[in-house]
């Protein structure tokens, strides 16, 4: 009897065909996530535009409302 017969080869054997069957595999779920990750980045890139466009206006309101907005002096009244 060999050390890989019976239940211990069983085992390499199953391993190592999943081993076999995942490598096999592989590249087509990496290249396959490539177009999904090009995707992905380019609405990151239109969102982070949105963003930018959302802050600018955000900052030209707040720069608006400060202008029409009474000072007040050093006891609060207006």
């Amino acid at each position: 009897m060999g050390m890989f017969s019976g239940v211990l080869g069983l085992i390499v054997f199953l391993f190592l065909f999943v081993l076999a069957v995942l490598w096999f595999f592989l590249p087509f779920a990496i290249f396959g996530t490539k177009d999904k990750l090009a995707a992905l980045i380019e609405e990151s890139k239109k969102t982070n535009v949105e963003l930018a466009r959302v802050v600018a206006e955000l900052a030209a309101t707040r720069a608006e409302m400060a202008q029409s907005r009474p000072t007040q002096n050093a006891s609060g009244n207006v």
